[in-house]
Parts: C-alpha cells; structure tokens; sequence
C-alpha cells in the first residue's frame, strides 16, 4: 500500500512539472491548421493547386484538428488559468465546426469515456472488436451518426447534458445543417464533396483509429496501466500527435498532447514495472486481455 501511495505520488509530481502555465502551443496549432484550410481550399478552387494536393491538405487539417478540441475539452488550453477556461471554449468551438462536433454534448461524452474506459459504458466501446470491424463497420455507423438529429439528441440524453448543453447542441446542428445545404443550393455541391466531406471522412477515420481503436485495443482491461498501450515506432509523436503515448493521457490529463513524451520517458521504469503495453503501431495479441483473445 505505501509502495503504491509513493508511486502515485512520484507520478504526480511528474505531472505538475510538466503542466504548463498556459496552453499556447495549441493556439498556436490551431491557427496554423485553419491557415493551411483556407490556403488549400482557396488555392484548389483559383485553380493554383490540383484538386487531389487540396484533398490531401484538408484530409491533413480534419485529421489535425481534433487534438484542438481534444484539449480544449480538457481545459489544457487555460491550463493553471482557471479564469481563462473561456478560451478553451472558444478554440473549442471553433476548432469542432470542420468536423462537425458539438462542443459541449462532447465534452460530457469524452469525460464518460475518462470515468469508464472500456468498460461496457463507455462511449468508445464500440470501437471493441478487430480492425477489419472497426474500420468497415462500426466506425462508418458511428460517422454516419454526426449526420443524424435523433442521433444526437439520444447523446444528449446519454451523457446527461444539461439544458442549456441541449440548446447548445440543436443550434450547432443547425448551423452545421444551414452550412451544408447553402453551400450545396449556392452550387458548391462538388466542391463541398471533394474538399470537406471526403477529407473528413479519411480525416475522421485516421484520427479515430489512433484516438480510439488503437490505444485502447482490445477495450477489455479497466486498470490504470493496463487500459491503454503505448506505440512506440519512428515519427509516431509527430505523426499521432502524441497520442503514442495516450496512456499518459488517461494518466494525467492535464498534461498537454506535446508534453506526454517527456513524461513517459521519465516515468518508463515504472511503467514497465507497472506491465504497461509498451509496443508499435500494430497491438500485440500476445498482449491482450483472455477475454479478447478467447473471442
């Protein structure tokens, strides 16, 4: 028992070295991200750049995006600010009008996932199963769903949104809604597919996959070390965005996406001792729960 209260606190003072004062670097992320947006999709449609460069620079933006949000949610943004929490707000709505996300009825629905990580309530349980699975069935119904009112009023009521959190979402929708159908009734109805909603389709699948499938995998184990993995293979930090080490995330959620590196290195032997999933890119079955394994 003390061993476990000193481990414990040895991680926890690791985390309050590495939270910062405030979350710039985000702001910062989030501007460069709308900058190559606006650049790609004006660029492609002045006919500077060809349609597949743009494509792939608003595939590149939508998958980016979300660790705004991400962080946003989590209030990393203000960070020790407490009076600033506005901030996080505001980049957080904005930073969800691309991939059609409702700031506040997301925020509740994220924290669900903090409080039960894999366990049958969680919100990304769905994820649960092999990748063929995931990629094919249950991620496209669940994409499918941002499309869907009901949709998301059944989450509103899932994740005990407030009323205020209600009216929030239904104007969001609305929004997204007028958005959508103008620019399609104004004639943008190619241009819409080729440069947003196809970039948010692959978009939203990469992201989810290293954000939802692939660290949790195989969405069994519920302990603090075992409820998510590490993937360790070249570049992974730069192109996951941290999320390589999205166990330190579940861990210390105040952190920042671009401080989980340094915190995971200094907290390995522990980690390790702790029998931390520490692998690549692919999980490994040999790693997996029995329940999983036996399925």
């Amino acid at each position: 028992m003390k061993q476990a209260t000193s481990t414990l606190r040895q991680e926890a003072e690791v985390g309050r070295r590495h939270t910062p004062d405030f979350g710039g670097r985000t702001l910062l992320l989030e501007a460069e991200l709308f900058l190559l947006f606006v650049a790609s999709t004006t660029f492609t449609l002045a006919g500077e750049i060809p349609v597949w460069l743009g494509m792939i620079g608003n595939t590149v933006f939508i998958y980016a995006i979300y660790t705004v949000v991400h962080e946003a949610v989590h209030a990393n943004i203000s960070s020790r600010h407490r009076g600033l929490q506005w901030v996080d707000t505001v980049a957080g709505l904005i930073a969800c009008v691309p991939l059609l996300l409702h700031y506040h009825q997301h925020r509740r629905q994220h924290m669900a996932h903090h409080a039960h990580t894999n366990e049958d309530c969680d919100p990304d349980i769905y994820a649960r199963g092999n990748f063929l699975g995931w990629v094919f069935l249950r991620l496209p119904v669940a994409l499918l769903g941002y499309f869907n009112p009901v949709q998301q009023y059944r989450d509103c009521q899932r994740f005990n949104c407030t009323r205020i959190e209600y009216v929030y979402t239904a104007i969001s929708f609305l929004f997204y809604a007028t958005l959508l159908i103008g620019l399609v009734a104004s004639g943008y109805g190619w241009d819409l597919l080729l440069l947003w909603f196809i970039p948010w389709w692959i978009g939203q699948t990469v992201m989810l996959t290293f954000f939802t499938w692939t660290p949790h995998h195989d969405h069994h184990e519920t302990g603090r070390y075992r409820n998510t993995r590490v993937s360790l293979f070249p570049f992974a930090n730069v192109l996951l965005q941290g999320q390589s080490y999205h166990l330190i995330h579940h861990m210390m959620p105040a952190i920042p996406y671009y401080r989980y590196r340094a915190v995971f290195d200094e907290l390995r032997p522990i980690l390790e001792s702790k029998g931390v999933r520490i692998e690549g890119l692919i999980p490994d079955r040999r790693n997996e729960h029995p329940v999983s394994t036996s399925s």
